[in-house]
């Protein structure tokens, strides 16, 4: 893969704005399963990080891209350690409100080496997120919606981007009842890079959002059922579906690749999306070819696995290899 290791952020350059769920992560991790009902699993580590959007925002930072998050956070502990790392790791806060008497939103995260469980607190958001005025104020040409949330409360989010000069990627995260809303669908349908994993892309593909032959396993089905299926009617936007370990697929209706993720010590997977997502944008917003922005996803997303904590390893731009 190429990369330019020495980019640095011009004077004035326009940030990408981040919108969605900033979430403080308790991670529980170094179990060998997720507990069932009435059983009790320890945890060999335990740390407290940001999560949620949060992930995206600090792995575009890390990788010299100015960035702004839009999100809510309470005014607790839990709010002023997130804040904290957003402030260490250089993420525009401008847009992130602190909403008195609210929780912070909050995910206990119950991680194996293979994959992970969530609990999630998350309270109802005071009004829909302020966008416009987060565009007009930061001159953000790049809005990247993370989580269905947002989507619920603002589905015309790329139409608002698109009237600010600005175009949208979308990861929607896991919800299966979210998966099959019009309002997520629709933003699904209008963002210009979709970036769904395979199975929230599985959910998605279902035309009339029910299952339509859920008998046949329908988790078993590979990426390129999901992309093709995604992929009809966007037109030449670019539409990707991460497939965790086995790599990630995308088109941009003109070209169809495929990579594969590089082979890493598997420590903690979460958020290896969210870093991914940061490494395709990165590549994608200036201009690298569809091959190129897969490659930098698939590379960040692995480091991201590397260390407990979603942004813990996403790479810096002098850490990028060929």
């Amino acid at each position: 893969m190429s990369a330019d290791r020495s980019r640095e952020a011009p004077p004035g350059e326009a940030p990408v704005l981040v919108a969605g769920p900033a979430y403080c992560d308790l991670l529980f991790t170094g179990l060998d399963a997720v507990p069932t009902l009435g059983t009790e699993r320890f945890a060999s580590a335990f740390t407290v990080g940001a999560g949620g959007s949060a992930i995206t925002a600090v792995a575009l930072a890390r990788l010299g891209r100015p960035v702004a998050l839009l999100a809510d956070l309470g005014d607790d502990l839990l709010g002023d350690a997130v804040l904290r790392t957003l402030h260490q790791e250089g993420v525009a806060t401008d847009w992130v409100r602190r909403r008195s008497g609210r929780a912070t939103p909050v995910t206990a995260v119950l991680s194996t080496p293979e994959d992970r469980a969530f609990v999630t607190h998350l309270t109802a958001p005071d009004g829909a997120p302020e966008l416009a005025s987060a565009l007009r104020a930061s001159g953000a040409r790049h809005v990247h919606v993370a989580g269905f949330p947002f989507a619920l409360a603002l589905s015309d989010a790329a139409s608002i981007a698109t009237r600010h000069g600005a175009t949208t990627s979308f990861d929607p995260g896991w919800d299966e009842a979210a998966l099959a809303d019009d309002r997520v669908r629709a933003l699904a349908a209008a963002c210009d890079v979709l970036l769904p994993n395979r199975r929230e892309a599985i959910r998605l593909a279902r035309r009339d959002g029910a299952s339509d032959d859920a008998s046949d396993g329908e988790d078993a089905r590979p990426a390129s059922w999901a992309l093709e299926r995604l992929a009809y009617g966007r037109g030449g936007r670019v539409t990707v579906v991460k497939d965790g370990a086995a790599g990630a697929s995308g088109t941009d209706g003109a070209t169809t690749e495929r990579v594969r993720s590089p082979a890493v010590d598997s420590v903690d997977p979460t958020g290896a999306g969210d870093v991914f997502d940061a490494g395709f944008l990165d590549a994608w917003l200036d201009g690298g070819a569809l091959r190129v922005c897969l490659s930098r996803g698939a590379f960040c997303g692995a480091r991201a696995v590397t260390a407990v904590g979603g942004a813990t390893a996403a790479p810096r731009r002098s850490e990028l290899v060929e």
